[in-house]
């Protein structure tokens, strides 16, 4: 993360801001905070939007595209 870039660092704040979003959620429910599992749908207490964004964000951060049923990575 040391060289990332301003943009690939807001990117990362953005993602790590949905993720804790979806563990308040799920600690308010009465969750363990320690058992949160982030991204396992019905699990991760995230909207279908939010885990959308997540995914777009993940995959521009690490340079990872899917082109014809095939996963590019940087």
């Amino acid at each position: 993360m040391a060289n990332w870039t301003e943009e690939q660092k807001r990117k990362y704040a953005r993602f790590q801001e949905i993720l804790e979003a979806g563990k308040q959620r799920y600690v308010d429910a009465g969750g363990n905070p320690q058992r949160y599992r982030a991204g396992f749908k019905g699990k991760d207490y995230l909207t279908d939007q939010e885990r959308k964004e997540a995914a777009k964000l993940m995959r521009q951060m690490f340079g990872i595209s899917i082109k014809n049923g095939y996963v590019y990575c940087q």
